[in-house]
């Protein structure tokens, strides 16, 4: 009997064209080899059969994570891969955002259009799963590549990395309407103006989402989708908000996404996203609390590289935090497809 998928079968799309001799499937728990070919993409280290199992199963439980090889038959070896992860969001009606990560091919297969098969594969799964956007990041040298499948390059991407951390095992709260432990929100070098209380996220912050507003298209959540929408976030979300503990209103929030890999020995990547400031809070600098916060966040997890994406005009805000521009950013969108009636396989 094989191992566990990652993912669902029915998922990859059945209208491409795959070579013959190969077999385009999820990972599998005893992908072991898969280790070897990503070593051709970056630095993996050391890894052992128990800590790849590990990380399969916490890649799995978190239902957002799709990896798509592709199989040499004869000879059982992984030849190229893929991931698609899908990130969850309250903006865009609790909708679902796509990122393309790790897409390596084995040296032997260059040249065959194994990358060009496993990017068309990826973007019709996203399609399929129903983002509203897939994004990338890329060397100058391919970005004429990425153009081909509908990308384009609007924002910046900014990273900055932490090499020397490493990665702590948190828990998720016994109290299930709170996003994470509040414990985990950094309090060393930190001012917090006086009325101001910093917290995560809770089941019943409804508010949230009239500050979102401000910052781009939320659309119609209702209170179901909001509690659906948090109960799939624990475990790697953190939504920091701002309260303002008189008017008892959120006037600040940004979230911390992170990401778990196989690479750099089963490390963690983190995402800054949708930091915003209410406008009549603008100018008292809690948007560079926000950031300080998210920032020591990452490190005490011990994320190995934290990144953003940003308009120019924000670059140099952006730099005063350790960030840096180092390659590029490509998107495109799909707000004007309709979603899938089922985007889950039982």
């Amino acid at each position: 009997m094989p191992a566990p998928s990652l993912f669902d079968e029915r998922l990859l799309p059945n209208n491409i064209s795959i070579p013959d001799g190969f077999r385009l499937r999820p990972l599998r728990r005893d992908d072991f080899g898969y280790l070897e070919l990503l070593k051709q993409l970056t630095s993996v280290g050391f890894i052992n059969q128990l800590e790849f199992r590990k990380r399969f199963d916490a890649m799995k439980r978190a239902k957002s994570y799709y990896i798509v090889v592709l199989e040499q038959i004869g000879s059982s070896k992984i030849v190229g891969a893929a991931t698609l992860l899908i990130e969850f969001k309250y903006i865009h009606e609790a909708g679902q955002r796509g990122r393309i990560e790790d897409v390596v091919v084995d040296a032997a297969m260059r040249g065959k259009k194994v990358g060009v098969l496993l990017n068309e594969v990826l973007v019709d799964m996203a399609k399929l799963i129903g983002v509203y956007k897939l994004s990338l990041e890329c060397k100058t040298e391919l970005i004429p590549f990425y153009e081909k499948f509908g990308y384009s390059k609007n924002l910046h991407f900014l990273d900055q990395r932490f090499d020397d951390t490493k990665p702590i095992v948190w828990s998720n709260p016994k109290d299930q309407t709170i996003l994470f432990d509040d414990s985990l929100i950094p309090t060393e070098g930190i001012d917090v103006p006086e009325g101001i209380r910093v917290r995560a996220l809770r089941s019943n912050d409804m508010g949230y989402l009239n500050l979102l507003e401000q910052l781009t298209s939320v659309g119609y959540v209702s209170k179901i989708d909001f509690e659906q929408r948090f109960a799939t976030m624990g475990g790697s979300y953190f939504i920091v908000v701002l309260e303002d503990v008189t008017a008892s209103k959120i006037v600040g929030a940004a979230t911390l996404v992170v990401e778990f890999k196989y690479i750099h020995e089963c490390g963690l990547r983190g995402r800054v996203e949708d930091v915003v400031v209410d406008e009549a809070m603008r100018g008292k600098k809690l948007g560079v609390l926000l950031n300080k916060i998210l920032v020591e966040m990452a490190k005490n997890l011990g994320v190995y590289k934290l990144s953003l994406e940003c308009k120019t005009t924000l670059i140099p805000f952006y730099e005063k935090f350790g960030y840096k521009e180092n390659i590029h950013f490509m998107v495109q969108r799909f707000d004007n497809e309709l979603p899938p009636t089922v985007v889950t396989l039982d």
